[in-house]
């Protein structure tokens, strides 16, 4: 819902981004869900345990096809949805991001969110959806 009412936000019709695929919008939102469930665990998970084996991590991610500043504002805020992930700060070409747990497939994850809005956006990307 909040996702629908950031892209909506505009009052006036003509200033929607105009190469949004609204079509695409209902499978993003899922992946959104599954993102913040997924996250939520993994935060518990490590919260509940008896020992603390969070690997903390300050990491820089370029972006590789979003260029404009919402596209870049959407991703910086769905980054907060992935598993031990906080976005610190956006600047014109990377995100700065706190990774509570460290592990190799936050990288392939952050990949798969910016072609997702690629995607949403009707940018030409790379699609990294099959990376391990």
């Amino acid at each position: 819902m909040a996702l629908a009412i950031a892209l909506c936000a505009p009052l006036k019709v003509a200033t929607w981004p105009r190469r949004l695929r609204w079509w695409k919008l209902p499978s993003f939102i899922i992946l959104m869900l599954k993102l913040s469930v997924n996250g939520a665990l993994e935060v518990a998970r490590l919260a509940m345990s008896q020992r603390c084996d969070a690997n903390t991590l300050t990491h820089t991610y370029r972006f590789r096809c979003l260029t404009q500043q919402p596209q870049q504002l959407l991703m910086a805020n769905l980054v907060n949805l992935t598993p031990g992930t906080l976005t610190l700060r956006i600047s014109c070409d990377a995100l700065y991001i706190h990774i509570l747990h460290h592990h190799p497939r936050v990288e392939a994850q952050l990949k798969v969110l910016e072609s997702r809005i690629a995607g949403l956006y009707g940018l030409k990307h790379e699609s990294w959806e099959h990376e391990p």
